[in-house]
């Protein structure tokens, strides 16, 4: 509510990752359900002091003023590719710093033993969740280094193709030449990977080993991006034998469904290891 109140008073703060980050740890949280007090799950004092409270109110309070104060000058950096641009993207995700405040550090260190999986899953999304900035700040080599991984891929079966280096590398082939632009990095892929791989994990939470979910996570992502490079090295492919006319027509709209197979691909080939050997029947 903080961080939503933040982003609604000063509108240069806003920022969906730590609105994504905050919820989706919660959900976790909310999913877990509740826990037997053990030597593995020890007390803690849950409530919070009226003096904490306000402090807390006051550190968001300064965060605020401080954002408005100065909301010209950030707003012309931000989204720049730039320093500045980069320390505005910081100052956003800072809503979340005056939390620390709410408990004495025993008291976090107690929560921390509890829930140190759903903490590390909200660190996920805040640092994964719909990275248009960092894919935007790597393309220049990024975007060459996928050209040129696809150029390789579709020469096989294009032998005339041609490699043309440039900000946006582009495949010139004998019917058809495919320019690879940001928009094709594949980022509406890692989106629709992080939504669906996000529901399984709320759906199975309680069953599914962290630390292999963590993994499978980032798997995915590499999976994605290299499934991606295959899915441009087809439409080379393709559109140089004939269907440069169905390429130009479906290569929009079909992704949606590419990527989805995709990842029901990679779900069943990690699904029975994410759960374990107790869980997999």
């Amino acid at each position: 509510m903080a961080v939503a109140a933040d982003q609604f008073a000063a509108p240069i703060l806003y920022s969906s990752s730590p609105l994504w980050a905050t919820t989706s740890c919660l959900l976790l949280v909310w999913r877990r359900g509740n826990f037997s007090h053990s030597a593995c799950y020890p007390l803690f004092e849950r409530s919070i002091s009226i003096g904490r409270l306000a402090t807390f109110l006051a550190a968001h309070s300064v965060i605020v003023l401080s954002a408005r104060s100065l909301s010209g000058t950030l707003q012309s950096a931000s989204g720049a590719m730039t320093l500045a641009g980069t320390l505005v993207a910081a100052w956003k995700l800072c809503v979340l710093a005056p939390t620390v405040i709410l408990f004495p550090s025993g008291t976090w260190k107690k929560i921390a033993s509890i829930y140190f999986p759903e903490a590390i899953a909200g660190l996920v999304v805040l640092l994964t969740f719909f990275p248009n900035r960092p894919l935007r700040a790597f393309w220049p080599w990024y975007g060459q280094l996928l050209g040129r991984f696809v150029h390789a891929l579709a020469r096989i079966f294009v032998p005339k193709l041609v490699y043309l280096a440039d900000s946006n590398p582009t495949l010139s082939g004998p019917e058809l030449d495919v320019t690879i632009i940001p928009e094709c990095s594949g980022i509406d892929g890692l989106e629709l990977f992080d939504y669906l791989f996000a529901f399984v994990m709320f759906l199975d939470w309680n069953r599914v080993n962290k630390s292999r979910a963590l993994k499978a996570y980032f798997g995915g992502l590499l999976a994605i991006l290299l499934s991606n490079a295959a899915r441009i090295a087809s439409f080379v492919v393709l559109g140089n034998h004939g269907f440069a006319n169905s390429v130009a027509r479906f290569h929009i709209s079909a992704g949606w469904i590419f990527f989805s197979v995709v990842f029901l691909v990679y779900l069943s080939m990690t699904y029975r290891w994410m759960l374990g050997k107790k869980d997999s029947s």
